[in-house]
This record gives C-alpha cells, structure tokens and sequence, in this order.
C-alpha cells in the first residue's frame, strides 16, 4: 500500500458510527451517503459533511475513487425467480443491489457489511446465500460472522452480523480480532444528573436475579404493570420472559440488552442496588461507543431511534484495525490457512475444464465419483473424506486415517472440520454440508482407523469402500492429496449444476386444485419410492408451508411469528429445538404454539410426556403432535389422560391428531389452496435438507397428474443428462 491515508466511504451512514471507527484507525472518508434528514443533521454537525443522498440514485461515476466500501445497510428479503438468471440479478430491487452497483463499477479492494444477527437465518438463510452469491460473482472472496458488541468494551448484549470481502484471494480471519468482554455496566453510568427514577411502589425487585449466562444479562426486577397472565403457573411470575422488555429492569451488575430503534421513550430501566432509574440518552450513546464530546441535536425521541439504529463502535473499530493489518499490510498470502488454503484450491477446482485434466485412472474416478454422487445422502461420509484429504494436503506428515487423538500418532480430525472445513462447506453452499461436523454421524465417529477394515456401519457399501479405497490410494500409494481433493469440489460442482432442479408449480389460474387432489399428491410425494432415506422431512414442509398461511388469515395469530425451520436431521438436543414449526409472540418472543410431525410412527403415551418435559418450563399454550399414521385405541385413552392432566397442571393444550387431518382442516379455513401449493413448492426448492430425489419426485407426480396440461412449459426444468466433463475416456 503506497504511502496514503485508506480511503472508505459511508454508506447508510446514520450519524457516523462506521465514520469514527475507521477514522480511529487512520483511515480517510471520502464519501457519505444517508438520507434519513435527523440523521443527515447529526452527521451534519459532528463531521462537517452533508451525507444526503438516495443511494437508489445515485450516479456512481461522481463516487470519488476509494479503498474500502463500508455499509451497516436495511436488510431486505430477496425473491428466486427460477429462472435462472443469477445471483447478483436477484438482488434487483432491493438497496443491498445498489451496493452492488458501486461495487461493480468502482471495484474497491475490500468492503465491510453490518447487519442484524438475524441475517444469517433469515428466510431460512436463503437471504444471505443470495447475497454472499452476488458478492462472489463480483470477484470478492468474502467471509462472515456474528459478534457481539459486549466483547468490546462496552456493557450491552448486541449481536450483529459482519460481512468483510476483498478481491485479492485473501481469506479475512475474525478470529484475530481483540476482544476486551465487559461483564457490568457500573464503570460506564453517569456519576451524576437529572436521573429519572420510579417511584418504589412502582416497581418489584426480585429476591433470586436470575442472570442469563450467554448474554450476561442479569434481571432483578420488572414495572408493575400489566403482564402475561395466560398460561403462567403460580410462583413463575417473577421471569423476565412474563414481562415485556420495556418492563423490565436489569441489574448494573451484569450487561444492557439491545438497545433497540423502536424504544424512542428511552425506556430501559437499571436497578444500581438501591433505587430503579432510566438509563441517560448519554448513557446510550456511551454504551454503542461513541465518544463522549460527540454532539446531539434533536428531540429525545429521534436521538433514542439514531443511536438505536446505529452501530457499535468500539466493536467496528477493531474489525477496522484487522482489515487494515490482514487486507492491506500483511505480505503474500500464508498458505498454511485452512480456509484460505480452501479458498485457493476451490478457485482452481472450478477452473478445471474436465476431469480428465487431473489424470487420476478410472478405478480413481469412480470412487471420487461414488462419494460425490451421494454426497447429499451421504453428508458425514462425504464431508469426513473432504476434511481428512485437507488436513493431508497442509500437513503431508499425518496419516490422516488415524482420525483421533486417542489413536496412536493420531490428531482431532473432528476439532479440524468443525473449526474450518465444515463452514467453508455451508460457505459455498455444498449439498454435502453438515450443521455442524460430519464426525457427528455415529458411524464415522468411531474409535479405529479408517483402513480398509474400518468397522463403521455406512449404510451405502459402495459409498464406503471408495471413502476408504481413497485414504488407502493417499497414504499407501502416496497418491497426491490435491489431485483428490481437486477432484472432489470439481465432481460436486458439476453435481450442483446437474441437480438444479426447478419444482413444477400445477397452478395456472386461481383455484386450479381442489383440496382432495392436494391431498392425494402430498400423500403419493411423501410414500413415493425413493432409494435413499430422508422422506420424513416431507410432512414437516407440507405442516409448514400451511402454517406460513394461517399464521396471516386467522386471528389468533395475531402478534405472533413463525420460526424458520430448524435442521431435521439434527435431533432436539443439539439443535436446541423444541419441535418441528415453532410459532412465537412477537413482542416478547415467548414460545405460543409449537408443532411435532412424525412419519409414519404412531403417537403413544410416552411420546407426550417427553413433549411436556420439553415445554413444561415454558407458557406455551398449544403443543401439537401431528403422525401420518394414527394411534391404537388402546393408547390413545392413555394419551387423553396425559393430555388432561397436563392441561390441568399446566395450561398447555397437546393436541395429537394426524398430518392429513390436520392439512384437510386447514385448506379449509384459508382463503386459497393456491396459496398452500405456492408455499410448498417454494420450501422444497429452498430447504438445503431437500434431496434431489424429493424435487424429482413431485415433479413426477404433478407431470403424470390431471393437471399436467394447465403446466406451462417453461415451469418444467428436466434432469439433464451426464455432462461431457464427468466422463473419464
């Protein structure tokens, strides 16, 4: 980097949060752009610049020339048209496409995105998929993560998305960044003012604070004023969740929640040991880390909202200081990096023309080919072999088959995919991508080498003996890693493309299907013959997708909210799920209604109870548990007996009943069964535990149906054949 101040531009700049961190690190603003006008005033009078601008028309050509794009931008959801026509298109519409649009025209070197922690799971992540897609069709390698503003030296609990990318190749390590964590608030309060206290009779202090160990949060106390009363059992009314948040009070011994946009009154209330007061309007800004001399104009109310919607920072600083040391000061590129190591032989791997080019025989291509093939059915397998051939291509030293430290000469292959291999994986969308490490598959989490007698029970033969056939060919016959892994991304690619699969939708006109032929399509996709296993997500999405249609036409659902979906194969316990469709109240973000769908396993006594030990901590006011199959006679007297004496006990309605009852009754009720086709279709495109097989399957059944003829044509993408570039000649 010649001898020069880095030069940023602020876009979304609110009242400059992302302007003095970066200024803090030397850097230069060049450019600012906001068009709320409080906040335009603000910016106004602490930096001398007028940042007014629409950014949506904005002629890029008057940007002066800069370094580093920096943007704490709305989020907004992106809609998939199908057809095909990319990533950086479906952005279209949206602000997040305008900075795309500088992007593309003024190519700076490196940009850092801030945005809410719900991000990452919006639209069951397909929001931040198309994003990261469009980032890396731009020609930036790019790597994200949350953290939490309480890491940074100042008190308050505020997770926040970070997006940093270069186009350089560079791999941007979080990890480095400095964390100073801040476990109270005390050092950070006003010592004196016009404090505005509550009167005591206004107001409870609990005897047992109850600290919430995650976000350091610690509740005391809470306003007497109106609370949840439906469902909260006698001696629960002292938990935080009972109170909405601008009614309860925290302790200054512990951290600040979130200080949100929307509390324009400022109404977050502090316990210092003695008296209940408001936190100051200094205290705010104080607590996101703006400095102290840092002027304020304008009503309480505006000034409450703009350090609301700011950003933190102290937090962005230090995301600032690593930018600068690891995208414009560090020299070549270390390529003892696993990610960044990833990232090269990923670039590489899609430049391949054929497969032929890696000149590995074809006892080699077909078991690089047996494993890629199910890569989707086969996750742990696949994502095992991927992790081990890795490790073997930066440490050539380790015989990688020896996969646990307990193994003599053997090292964490587990601690190495969860660290680095398996979020580079769900980075670039691979079907093969587990939650969390393929060594949570029981049958490669075992303690013997993976030799070619490895005892692990892998289902598909074929599948395991390449896996093995492979690490046997690395480290018997010293066959190059990089070739292999070369290989394995190449073959996935191709697979990827192959298995783009658009999902017919029957509907031409409104109301084209009645509710019995829904019925019955649902029931053929869900038992359809299929080689692999995984079907018993079916249900689940066909449950949900009528949810995300009663959720907005009945009116008990009014305030209330639908989860994403969680991982299906993941069980309840590390996924921390309480059921299958969770709905919660929007305000208070309480549990209201959750939802259980088995395949084809009858409901029995045993399966209530373990859904009451599940919910009974919470005031949940409905449980369901929905079976394509229903109980004996014999059980369901015991299962009524359950049910009444938990409602007894607790409040909670269970309520078990069967899938296709449930969705007869609810097609019912909703305005269009059009709507209900819509949704379904869109979740089995979209949900990543959806297998090829599934997609093709209703494609079937819809193409062999009664309506095949109201299908237009375009709507149908067939099953492409082999490409040139699988074959081995």
């Amino acid at each position: 980097m010649e001898d020069r101040k880095i030069r940023f531009i602020d876009l979304f700049a609110g009242i400059g949060g992302f302007r003095i961190a970066f200024e803090r690190e030397g850097y230069e603003c060049v450019f600012s752009s906001e068009i709320d006008e409080h906040a335009c005033n603000m910016y106004k009078e602490n930096f001398g610049d007028d940042p007014y601008c629409d950014i949506t028309k904005l002629d890029v050509s008057t940007i002066p020339d800069f370094d580093v794009l920096c943007a704490g931008f709305p989020c907004q959801a992106f809609s998939i048209s199908g057809k095909q026509k990319g990533f950086y298109d479906d952005t279209r519409g949206t602000l997040f496409f305008d900075i795309c649009r500088i992007l593309e025209n003024k190519k700076p070197k490196v940009f850092v995105l801030e945005n809410v922690q719900n991000l990452e799971k919006h639209d069951k992540g397909n929001t931040l998929r198309v994003m990261i897609s469009a980032l890396q069709t731009l020609g930036y390698t790019v790597q994200y993560k949350v953290i939490n503003a309480k890491d940074f030296n100042v008190p308050q609990n505020r997770e926040r998305i970070i997006i940093v990318g270069n186009r350089i190749g560079k791999f941007f390590d979080f990890n480095k960044i400095d964390k100073k964590p801040i476990e109270s608030m005390k050092e950070f309060l006003d010592k004196s003012g016009d404090f505005e206290y509550l009167n005591s009779a206004e107001y409870t202090i609990i005897k047992q604070p109850k600290k919430q160990e995650k976000s350091g949060l610690i509740f005391i106390g809470y306003r007497n004023k109106k609370m949840r009363t439906v469902g909260v059992r006698p001696g629960t009314e002292h938990l935080s969740r009972v109170h909405k948040q601008p009614n309860r009070i925290y302790s200054v011994d512990g951290i600040h929640p979130t200080i949100a946009s929307q509390e324009t009154c400022g109404r977050y209330w502090i316990y210092d040991g003695s008296n209940v007061r408001k936190l100051t309007l200094s205290e705010c800004y104080r607590f996101m880390g703006f400095p102290e001399k840092f002027k304020k104009i304008g009503s309480k109310a505006k000034l409450y909202e703009r350090i609301g919607n700011s950003v933190c920072v102290n937090m962005i600083q230090e995301v600032a200081k690593q930018v600068k040391k690891q995208l414009f000061e560090e020299g070549e590129i270390i390529m003892n990096n696993p990610i960044q190591f990833l990232e090269e032989i990923y670039i590489e791997s899609e430049n391949i023309g054929n497969i032929n080019e890696l000149k590995l025989n074809s006892e080699q291509v077909k078991w690089v080919k047996a494993v890629t093939d199910a890569e989707e059915t086969s996750k742990g397998v696949f994502t095992a072999l991927f992790s081990s051939i890795t490790y073997k291509c930066l440490h050539s030293e380790q015989d990688v088959r020896y996969h646990k430290i307990s193994l003599e000469n053997g090292y964490s292959g587990r601690s190495f995919d969860t660290k680095f291999v398996t979020p580079f994986l769900k980075s670039k969308q691979f079907y093969g991508a587990m939650k969390e490490s393929g060594w949570l598959t029981r049958s490669i989490e075992q303690p013997y080498p993976f030799t070619l007698d490895f005892p692990g029970k892998i289902n598909n033969k074929q599948v395991k003996n390449a896996f093995l056939q492979i690490l046997n060919d690395i480290e018997e016959n010293n066959e190059n890693p990089h070739t292999y892994l070369k290989a394995i991304i190449k073959l996935s690619l191709l697979n990827k493309q192959k298995k783009a699969v658009t999902i017919i939708n029957p509907i031409k006109r409104e109301g084209t299907i009645n509710i019995i032929d829904i019925l019955e399509y649902l029931k053929k996709h869900f038992y359809y013959k299929y080689s692999s296993r995984g079907a018993s997500i079916l249900p689940v999405i066909a449950i949900y997708s009528i949810y995300e249609c009663i959720i907005n036409e009945l009116k008990r659902f009014e305030g209330k909210e639908l989860e994403t979906l969680n991982s299906h194969t993941s069980c309840d316990r590390s996924s921390g799920a309480t059921g299958d469709i969770v709905v919660k109240d929007i305000k208070s973000k309480e549990l209201y209604e959750i939802v259980e769908v088995k395949f084809d396993i009858k409901p029995d006594s045993i399966m209530v109870m373990d859904a009451y030990k599940k919910i009974k901590d919470t005031n949940i006011q409905r449980y369901y548990i929905l079976s394509t199959v229903h109980c004996d006679e014999e059980e369901k007297t015991k299962i009524d007996n359950i049910i009444e004496q938990i409602r007894t006990e607790h409040g909670c309605q269970i309520i078990v009943n069967g899938v296709f009852d449930t969705l007869k009754y609810y097609l019912r009720l909703i305005n269009s069964t059009d709507t209900f086709i819509n949704n379904y279709v869109k979740n089995l495109s979209q949900d990543t535990e959806i297998n090829f097989e599934h997609k093709i399957a209703w494609n079937r059944i819809i193409a062999e149906s009664k309506y095949s003829t109201e299908i237009e044509e375009d709507n149908i993408l067939m099953v492409a054949e082999d490409s040139e570039e699988y074959r081995y000649e």
